[in-house]
């Protein structure tokens, strides 16, 4: 079975295994959610998951890369949230991880680069969410089999708990799609042939995830030097030189939301990420072909996703 069939199946299950779990996670889903948006978890308390990872840009954040909470240097491009818990490989360059959970404490308490903060402060995590009421209460409800014990496993755990859930698939292609109709206009019709044809985008941006969930070659920029790191992808995990400058494929859903784009932020515009593409095939690909593949990528933007409010900011009030 090939990598994108194995990806389609995933998709279906993952949907039909959530609507029928939802219930039973509901109390790590909200406690994950609080989680997500309390700066609380960083070193100084200036930073939460959120303070990356905005609802309105499908969770990322429009900087081309973003400074941690004690300003040190970023290494890349903050990646979009949409169905993250249907991918293998999590992260730009990573293909250890075990899931979501483990891949949270990366940003927690991760050195390179440092971002939240919290290396050799873990146990201040729990300190400062045990002094809250709220988390004392969601949390002995969320984890009983550990008696609401607040420590970075259970932390790490409600945070996944949140992120499975942020999926997207009601994007205007998504509506056509299962209605089996043709998008609305000429143009992005147009694109969307180009898309799955001759620009071959499909090749690495299958559908329905519009990404393989595999690693790429690409030439490295000179902002990664400028930034303060020299980024060699997915060789500085397995030091493996075969795999220097190689990057996950991007999922494109919700991709006009989510600029700026490539591993390293350094492509401004779609037009500008698109011309960047080393496409031996579509070197001369026109200005109205370009437009085109915009007006396609357009349909991919779930509004309803970045709008709903399960995902936002919780109240102050407990649940």
């Amino acid at each position: 079975m090939t990598r994108v069939k194995q990806i389609r199946q995933i998709f279906v299950f993952v949907l039909v295994i959530m609507q029928s779990d939802i219930g039973a996670n509901e109390v790590q889903f909200e406690l994950g959610r609080r989680l997500f948006y309390d700066a609380d978890l960083s070193i100084n308390g200036t930073m939460s998951c959120a303070t990356c990872h905005e609802q309105k840009r499908a969770f990322s954040d429009g900087n081309s890369v973003h400074p941690g909470a004690l300003g040190d240097p970023a290494k890349r491009n903050v990646p979009g949230l949409a169905n993250v818990s249907l991918y293998k490989n999590l992260t730009w360059a990573h293909n250890h991880l075990s899931g979501l959970a483990e891949q949270s404490l990366m940003p927690i308490r991760g050195t390179d680069p440092v971002e939240m903060g919290m290396n050799g402060y873990e146990d201040e995590i729990g300190k400062r969410l045990g002094q809250n009421a709220c988390y004392k209460k969601l949390f002995a409800s969320a984890f009983p089999e550990e008696k609401g014990s607040i420590t970075l496993s259970t932390v790490s755990r409600a945070l996944e708990s949140f992120e499975k859930r942020l999926i997207s698939e009601n994007s205007l292609y998504d509506q056509k799609k299962k209605a089996n109709q043709p998008l609305a206009t000429k143009e992005a019709r147009e694109g969307e042939k180009l898309f799955f044809g001759q620009g071959k985008c499909s090749t690495c941006h299958s559908a329905p995830l519009f990404s393989d969930d595999d690693f790429h070659q690409v030439q490295p920029h000179e902002s990664v030097v400028k930034y303060g790191f020299r980024d060699s992808g997915l060789s500085d995990i397995t030091h493996n030189p075969k795999d220097k400058n190689l990057f996950r494929t991007p999922s494109l859903r919700n991709v006009t939301l989510t600029q700026p784009y490539w591993h390293d932020g350094s492509a401004t515009t779609l037009i500008e990420a698109i011309q960047k593409h080393d496409l031996r095939t579509n070197r001369a690909l026109s200005m109205k072909q370009i437009s085109s593949l915009i007006a396609f990528l357009e349909t991919l933007t779930d509004n309803s996703f970045v709008n709903n409010p399960d995902f936002s900011k919780p109240s102050k009030e407990c649940p």
